[in-house]
């Protein structure tokens, strides 16, 4: 699967892996990936099942588990198809994300996933930076003009040695991302997608409050689509 747009080209596709699984944070991101990875699983011989997991540590909140869950359920429901080769996603509770991707690892290396594939886009270019203000607070290492390896087999954890890990995205920043949005028109999801840090849970677990528009993640967003969460409007 190649998919291209003014941003970048991404040829996204998992190889011979029988049994992947996908960290699906609810972001935008992730939420684009989880859409290209049904599309693939279409394609894939009856055997190969996606596994779907979230992540839940107290800086991201269990909002976050319960709006992701909406869009989960509807793409689902798009994909009737593939519907019994993806089992219900896994929800873990850590205090911290790394502990949570140590879990990953651990997992992995108890053969319950044969494959770690995460949406992890790049920072964008140094101009856009400047014009966006994201030069600030930054993560450095995502730096566009430093490109990554998509696929890559880490060596050992902890002492284990760990299995192979693919980023698709790694290479492009989230305007790639913002325009599958539109050539997909994949809009009906936008809003159920959280990227602001200030959101804290409420009773109904929904937003708690209006994002930020601060924090690197808002400025991020707002750089890629034009607005924040849960602003778009048919």
């Amino acid at each position: 699967m190649i998919i291209t747009n003014q941003y970048g080209t991404v040829e996204y596709d998992w190889k011979d892996y029988k049994n992947p699984m996908l960290s699906f944070s609810g972001g935008a991101d992730s939420t684009l990936l989880l859409w290209l990875s049904l599309q693939l699983l279409e394609t894939k011989p009856k055997d190969v099942t996606l596994n779907v997991f979230t992540g839940v540590t107290p800086a991201k909140g269990k909002f976050k588990q319960f709006t992701s869950q909406e869009n989960f359920d509807k793409m689902l429901s798009e994909f009737p198809q593939v519907r019994d080769r993806v089992p219900d996603r896994h929800i873990m509770y850590n205090d911290t994300q790394e502990a949570l991707g140590d879990r990953q690892i651990y997992m992995q290396m108890e053969g319950i996933y044969d494959l770690r594939i995460y949406a992890l886009t790049a920072n964008p270019p140094h101009e856009i930076m400047v014009e966006h203000d994201l030069l600030r607070d930054r993560v450095e290492h995502r730096d566009i003009e430093h490109p990554k390896r998509e696929w890559a087999l880490l060596p050992f954890c902890h002492g284990l040695p760990a299995g192979p890990l693919y980023q698709p995205f790694i290479n492009i920043d989230k305007r790639f991302v913002a325009q599958c949005y539109e050539d997909f028109d994949l809009w009906r999801f936008y809003n159920n997608t959280i990227s602001c840090e200030r959101m804290r849970e409420t009773d109904d677990m929904k937003f708690s409050e209006d994002p930020c528009g601060r924090c690197w993640w808002c400025r991020e967003k707002k750089m890629a689509f034009g607005m924040l969460d849960g602003q778009y409007k048919p």
